[in-house]
């Protein structure tokens, strides 16, 4: 929540106050209006001369509008809603930056924005919106495909229902009536994004839509690669995946913060960011193309390489500055913001320049390279770089074997069994011990210290799905022991 003055605010075209949330019914109407317009926000707490009157704001009046929002709409709008400190006073803010399904209604009418004024579309306006709805190249994800309820992952499907509900608040029932409202199903059957969401095995249908992560030593893809995965799986998992393969790949070190006095751990791109940009990669490319997405990790910079080019009316220059959302894949956006993968419509680019910018790194850099928007994040110092998968950073036998407290053998072989992500109950049976919390001691804990071996979910260190898997630092090593021993 953000405080400011309304003095730059006043009623337009993407603007409306209202006085009250007593008058919810009339703000359906212009959030209708917003979403067959130019979209727009509604402040509840200002009245109509422009004064904030501010609101009192709890549970039950929150999911009071979150409600009605969802199930006013035809076809349904997802709009960001939230609080905010205008002159002092609270008021609550429903933010409408997409809406890829226009023409909208409310109440068997559809209306646009004139002004500071709605009025109902006329028959024409419709009828081009109608099209452009049902026009593959406007909405290619929500096309039909020749595949089978029993395609879907049933549980992935479930999974979803409680995430939303968890992250927004959404009512979303295990009916089948819910899937139509999520848009994954065309003429009663799972659709691109359906499928690419939810199926049990999307390569089956889109066979390049998956995501390939590397590690490259050096500054180009001429450098050995050092670690590499491809995440063939649904798109909330491969976006999950490929984060935590560059988080386990790029460096952590603990501060002492100034405001907890607390060590905390800190990488060396922020991981909002990165996250942010796989995300926005997964979102939006262009699932006509035959390619994939690609995360590639150099020593001084990560690229994520997303196929397609800009949606249409969008051009470089426009991602630096605000700018209205346009997406490609209006359902798979859709699918990710309410469980929440994306955080607000518009806002991605902006927060990953603030992060970025925050940590003392420069803001992302996008280009055009060939048919892919490339954005490129920097990491600190190549010196640096160096010092996690370089020559410089690999320590001799004797240093490291010191260190470790492990015969060379032991390095090796634990090393070798992690070169794919692998439980710790499978690395405790290979080597035939029974005591768990000692053997993490002796031998994976020390693997972790010194960068060598990490886990695939570093913020749930206990996690049931927890696996370990070796770094790029490792990865080196055991080349080296491979060759030497």
């Amino acid at each position: 929540m953000s405080c400011y003055s309304k003095e730059k605010l006043k009623e337009s075209q993407t603007v409306e106050f209202k006085k009250s949330i007593g008058q919810l019914s009339r703000a359906m109407e212009t959030l209708c209006a917003f979403a067959n317009t130019d979209l727009g926000s509604v402040y509840f707490g200002i009245n109509d001369d422009g004064k904030t009157m501010g609101i009192e704001m709890n549970d039950s009046s929150f999911r009071k509008v979150q409600e009605t929002v969802f199930n006013t709409f035809d076809p349904k709008i997802y709009p960001n809603i939230f609080e905010e400190e205008i002159d002092g006073k609270q008021v609550l803010v429903v933010e409408l930056k997409n809406a890829p399904d226009r023409p909208y209604f409310v109440k068997g009418k559809a209306y646009k924005r004139v002004g500071t004024s709605n009025t109902t579309l006329s028959k024409v306006e419709m009828e081009r919106m109608m099209y452009e709805r049902g026009n593959p190249d406007f909405h290619y994800d929500r096309s039909s495909i020749e595949s089978e309820m029993g395609d879907m992952n049933h549980e992935r499907i479930r999974w979803f229902y409680r995430r939303a509900h968890e992250e927004r608040n959404l009512p979303l029932d295990d009916i089948p009536e819910t899937k139509d409202k999520l848009n994954i199903l065309t003429d009663g059957k799972p659709n691109v994004a359906g499928i690419l969401a939810f199926g049990h095995d999307i390569l089956k249908y889109f066979p390049t839509s998956f995501t390939r992560c590397a590690v490259f030593e050096g500054l180009d893809k001429t450098g050995r690669m050092l670690d590499h995965l491809d995440i063939k799986t649904d798109l909330f998992s491969q976006i999950d995946q490929a984060e935590n393969f560059v988080l386990r790949n790029i460096r952590k070190e603990a501060q002492v913060s100034n405001e907890t006095g607390r060590r905390e751990s800190r990488y060396e791109v922020p991981y909002r960011a990165i996250r942010e940009a796989i995300a926005n990669a997964v979102a939006h490319r262009d699932y006509r193309i035959s390619s994939t997405v690609d995360v590639a990790i150099f020593d001084d910079r990560i690229e994520i390489w997303s196929p397609g080019d800009l949606p249409q009316g969008m051009t470089l220059e426009q991602l630096h500055k605000p700018h209205k959302s346009v997406l490609r894949n209006g359902t798979v956006a859709e699918l990710l913001y309410l469980v929440r993968y994306i955080e607000k419509w518009g806002m991605g680019i902006k927060n990953m320049k603030d992060w970025m910018m925050l940590n003392g790194l420069p803001e992302p850099k996008y280009e055009m390279m060939g048919s892919n928007l490339v954005t490129t994040l920097i990491r600190q110092a190549t010196q640096a770089r160096r010092q996690q998968v370089g020559t410089m950073s690999v320590p001799s036998w004797d240093q490291v074997g010191t260190k470790l407290g492990l015969s060379w053998d032991q390095v090796k072989n634990v090393l070798s069994l992690c070169s794919e992500p692998v439980k710790l109950t499978i690395i405790i049976e290979r080597f035939g011990w029974k005591h768990r919390t000692k053997f993490r001691d002796k031998f994976v804990n020390p693997l972790i210290e010194s960068e060598l071996l990490t886990m695939t979910i570093p913020d749930k260190p206990r996690s049931k799905s927890q696996e370990y898997v070796i770094t790029g630092k490792g990865r080196y090593l055991l080349k080296e022991l491979e060759d030497k021993i």
